[in-house]
């Protein structure tokens, strides 16, 4: 769903430019289900038959995107628009840097209370031809990174004598962990004997 919403909003934003050509180039990242690219191509048919202008499509799996995107830069011919879930933190930065990102404030500007903040900050990129910030993406979803931890590894020690602190560190730490460092990753200050 947030597939197609991106592409809604990457169509109609590049409408006008299409409108002075014929045919758009999109890179879109290939669905891991067959309904999100059913979707992308009933939202591409919608979007030539209001226009006029023809979408030449091509999906590419998530670890192929950048690369064929660089490609295509490199030679260049860039595609018009691109989605791909990785570019906001492997290429955007540097894209946008080095002048190769289309600046997107006149899109994004009028609707920015429809976004929370620190989702438009993050495609909001200094330019260093241009020597200023602006919008050089389009924020589609919000992504979180998970941190899975044992919770009773951080519940402070019951017990203050040295043996049960080496106890608690030897029996919880990975097979392959020196005592040492699994005493600091139970957050238990090693004992002298057991610094090497």
């Amino acid at each position: 769903m947030l597939r197609k919403v991106f592409a809604v909003f990457a169509l109609l934003a590049f409408a006008t430019a299409a409108s002075a050509q014929e045919t758009i180039v999109v890179y879109f990242a290939k669905g891991f289900y067959p309904a999100e690219d059913k979707a992308v191509d009933e939202l591409i048919d919608k979007f030539q038959k209001k226009t006029g202008v023809k979408v030449e499509l091509s999906r590419y799996a998530p670890q192929e995107m950048i690369p064929k995107t660089v490609a295509a830069l490199d030679a260049g011919s860039p595609p018009d628009v691109v989605y791909g879930d990785v570019f906001d933190f492997q290429v955007a930065g540097k894209w946008a840097y080095e002048g190769r990102l289309e600046d997107l404030s006149d899109i994004l500007t009028p609707m920015k209370s429809r976004f929370l903040p620190n989702t438009l900050e993050t495609t909001f990129m200094y330019n260093d031809k241009t020597k200023k910030r602006a919008y050089y993406a389009f924020p589609v979803k919000r992504q979180t990174m998970h941190i899975q931890y044992w919770k009773d590894m951080l519940a402070r020690p019951t017990s203050t004598s040295g043996a049960a602190r080496r106890r608690r560190a030897t029996a919880r730490r990975p097979a392959s962990a020196s005592t040492r460092s699994a005493a600091r990753w139970a957050s238990i200050p090693p004992t002298r004997s057991t610094r090497s």
